[in-house]
C-alpha cells in the first residue's frame, strides 16, 4: 500500500518525568533545566518532526483514592513535578530553525487579555513557529486550587465559556491593529499609527473586553489552532475553529465516526472539511528486528510503576477506580464530567458497555500493539490508518528518553522517507505552512469562520466594522 498524502509528525511530552525508573531515562531532568528540552528539541528536529506538542494539566491527578489524594501521583510522578510549557518555547526557539511547538492551554482559569498577549509573544518570538491546543481542562481540582474555592464548571459549560474566550483572542489579535499598523518611523517619530488600532468592545456572558490587544501583528497573525475534546461540544469546538485535531491513537477504528463527524460539522461552518487535519496520538515501538522491538515492551513493562495507570484513568475518567477490583465491571454511561471521551472510546475498542477495571487499564497503560515492530511494519500499518480511519498524522509519545526517541528518528523516520510519506525538510518558516504543505499560507483560509476577523491593510476603519 502506497499513500498518496505527506504525514504531519509530532513528538508528543508532558514536560514531566516518564518512565524514570528505568536507568537508562532522563526525563526527570524536565522539570529542573532547559538542556533535556533542548536536547528534545534537537533531536526532534533532525527528525524533520512538524512540532513539539507540548500537553498541559493544571493541577494534580488526584482523583485515585481521592478526591483529593495529591500524594499518590506525587510518589509515582505521574504528570508531576512540572514546569510551565510556554517558560521553555524561547529557549527552544533560539535552538531550532524549523521545529513548530504546539503548547496546551487552557481557557477555564486565565484571563482572554493576559493570554492573548502571552500567545502573541510566542508567534512573535519563535517567527510564527507555534500552535495553540485550545483545552477546557477537566480535572476537579482545578476548583479548589485555581478558582477561588468555586466548584469546577460542568463539561458542557466550559465549553460555553472556552467559546467565549476564543472569539475574544481571535478579536485582540486579529481585529485590534490593521496589518500594517507599525510604521516603524524614526524621522516622523511614529512607532505605530494610532489610526490603525481600534477598540474591539466585547460584551459576553463571562469576558467584558475593551481593547485594543496590546500586541503588535505577529508572523502568523493567529497561531495554528489546534485542538483535543471530541466530546459532543469538543467536536463542535474543533469544526468551527480547528485546523490541527489531536485524537487518541490507543481505540483504532473508534476513531473513525469522530472524524468523519467533525468533518462533517465543518461543513456546516461552510468550512472545508479537509482543512482539518487529524492527528493521533501513539507510542510506537520500533527495533532492528520484531523481537527486538517486543523486547523494548517488556522492558517497559519492568520499570512500570503499581497505581500509576490507575492514578491517570482516574483523573481522567473521574472514576476513583480504587472502588472496584481488577475484574469488576465499570458502568462508563455515568462519567459526566472528566474528560468523559477517552474512556468511551476505549469501551467502544474493547466492544463492552461495561467493560472490567483490568480491561479498561490495559487499554489505557499498554496502548496499541500495532505500533510495536520493525519500522517497515509500523511503516504498513501507518499507510493503512490513513486509508481507513482519514488520519492525516500522528504524535508520537516515546516512553524512555532519549533513547525511544532516538529509535524513532533513526529507525522509522528514515523508513517513511524512503516511502515518500514524510518530508525530508521543512519546506516554510511558520507552522501553518508546514502543516499544510504551503508556502506563503500563514493565516488562516478563507472559509474560516475568523478570516474576516482580520483587520487587513487594504481596508480602513470605517470599512473593517461595516464587514463584522
Amino acid at each position: 500500500m502506497t499513500i498518496s498524502k505527506s504525514l504531519i509528525l509530532n513528538v508528543f511530552t508532558v514536560g514531566s518525568p516518564g518512565l524514570w525508573t528505568d536507568p537508562k531515562d532522563t526525563s526527570r531532568d524536565f522539570t529542573r533545566s532547559l538542556d533535556p528540552w533542548i536536547k528534545l528539541a534537537k533531536i526532534a528536529e533532525r527528525g524533520k518532526f512538524h512540532s513539539l506538542f507540548i500537553a498541559d494539566h493544571l493541577s494534580f491527578f488526584d482523583t485515585y483514592k481521592g478526591p483529593g489524594n495529591y500524594g499518590l501521583p506525587a510518589k509515582v510522578g505521574k504528570f508531576s513535578p512540572r514546569v510551565e510549557p510556554s517558560v521553555v518555547i524561547a529557549a527552544l526557539a533560539q535552538a531550532t530553525k524549523g521545529l513548530g511547538f504546539g503548547i496546551t492551554f487552557s481557557t477555564v482559569v486565565e484571563h482572554p487579555y493576559h493570554f492573548a498577549r502571552r500567545l502573541a509573544s510566542l508567534d512573535l518570538l519563535t517567527n510564527g513557529r507555534v500552535g495553540w491546543n485550545i483545552v477546557s481542562s477537566f480535572l476537579d481540582s482545578v476548583g479548589p486550587n485555581l478558582l477561588n474555592g468555586e466548584p469546577f464548571p460542568e463539561h458542557d459549560e466550559r465549553y460555553v465559556k472556552t467559546e467565549e474566550f476564543v472569539e475574544v483572542v481571535l478579536k485582540l489579535l486579529l481585529s485590534s491593529w490593521r496589518d500594517d499598523a507599525v510604521k516603524y518611523d524614526k524621522e516622523q517619530g511614529i512607532f505605530a499609527d494610532p489610526n490603525l488600532l481600534r477598540k474591539i468592545n466585547h460584551k459576553g456572558k463571562y469576558f467584558s473586553v475593551e481593547g485594543p490587544g496590546i500586541t503588535e501583528p505577529t508572523p502568523q497573525r493567529f497561531p495554528l489552532i489546534i485542538q483535543a475534546g471530541t466530546s459532543v461540544k469538543g467536536k463542535q469546538l474543533a469544526a468551527k475553529y480547528a485546523e490541527l485535531v489531536f485524537v487518541d491513537g490507543r481505540y483504532g477504528e473508534a476513531l473513525k465516526n469522530d472524524i468523519k463527524e467533525i468533518r462533517s460539522l465543518a461543513e456546516s461552518y461552510g468550512r472545508d472539511p479537509k482543512s482539518i487535519k487529524f492527528v493521533a496520538g501513539i507510542n510506537p515501538i520500533v527495533g532492528k528486528t520484531h523481537e527486538e522491538a517486543l523486547a523494548k515492551v517488556e522492558r517497559n513493562k519492568k520499570f512500570s510503576l503499581p497505581e500509576y495507570g490507575e492514578v491517570g484513568l482516574s483523573a481522567i475518567s473521574g472514576i476513583d477506580f480504587s472502588k472496584f477490583e481488577d475484574d469488576e465491571e465499570v458502568d462508563i454511561s455515568k462519567l459526566s464530567n472528566g474528560s468523559t471521551t477517552m474512556t468511551r472510546n476505549i469501551s467502544k475498542k474493547l466492544k463492552k458497555n461495561k467493560p472490567t477495571k483490568r480491561q479498561l487499564l490495559d487499554v489505557y497503560t499498554l496502548g496499541n500493539s500495532k505500533f510495536v515492530g520493525t519500522a517497515s511494519e509500523i511503516a504498513d500499518e501507518f499507510e493503512r490508518w490513513v486509508e481507513e480511519y482519514d488520519i492525516d498524522g500522528f504524535n508520537f509519545w516515546p516512553n524512555s528518553f532519549p533513547d525511544d526517541l532516538k529509535s524513532i528518528v533513526d529507525l522509522l523516520i528514515p523508513e517513511l522517507q524512503a516511502r515518500g510519506i514524510f518530508h525530508k525538510d521543512y519546506t516554510s518558516t511558520t507552522l501553518r505552512e508546514n502543516v499544510n504543505e504551503t508556502k506563503g499560507k500563514t493565516f488562516l483560509g478563507r472559509d474560516h469562520p475568523a478570516y474576516k476577523l482580520r483587520w487587513q491593510a487594504d481596508k480602513t476603519k470605517e470599512e473593517f466594522e461595516r464587514s463584522l
